[in-house]
């Protein structure tokens, strides 16, 4: 399902292939419903106003329906592949971005959901990363409590305790 092309190693596998939720949407979808909506209306209410008028409107009706455009173009090109060796999250439409974390080296995963992304079956994926102290997050991800057990059930086993910086060791 991901637009993007995967170099697997030898013996890995794909478990998972996603594109974010479809919430990721939301936002251009309805700006570009309201400027559209707004247009026609006011082409209706006011048919004799002057040309500058309309240019203006259409600009207008143009920049939501861009910004829409662009949000799909991103969201057909955004996916988080889980394979059996890593995590590969990949997004951006004219620039391509991609992090792949190996479960190795993946410290703590947590979900974040507020109850209406619950509802909808969306959320965010965290990710710790060992060593770094990194947060990686995966916006929008489709049934993000069963993409972090799916990859809780991966991890490897943890390393020694290291202290923090300033910590105390005697």
């Amino acid at each position: 399902m991901a637009s993007f092309h995967l170099n697997l190693r030898p013996s890995e596998e794909v478990l998972v292939d996603l594109r974010p939720h479809w919430s990721f949407l939301w936002g251009p979808l309805l700006v570009a419903l309201v400027a559209l909506a707004a247009g026609i209306t006011l082409d209706v209410a006011l048919p004799n106003t002057s040309v500058e008028a309309h240019w203006v409107e259409g600009i207008v009706v143009a920049i939501g329906c861009a910004w829409l455009v662009l949000r799909v173009a991103r969201w057909r090109r955004t996916g988080v592949v889980l394979t059996t060796d890593r995590v590969i999250d990949q997004w951006g439409a004219g620039r391509k971005n991609r992090v792949e974390i190996p479960y190795d080296a993946i410290e703590q995963v947590v979900v974040d959901q507020s109850l209406l992304r619950s509802l909808a079956g969306t959320g965010t994926i965290e990710m710790l990363v060992w060593g770094e102290g990194a947060l990686h997050r995966i916006h929008d991800a489709r049934k993000p409590a069963v993409l972090a057990r799916i990859i809780t059930r991966r991890l490897g086993p943890r390393p020694d305790w290291v202290p923090w910086p300033g910590d105390r060791t005697d």
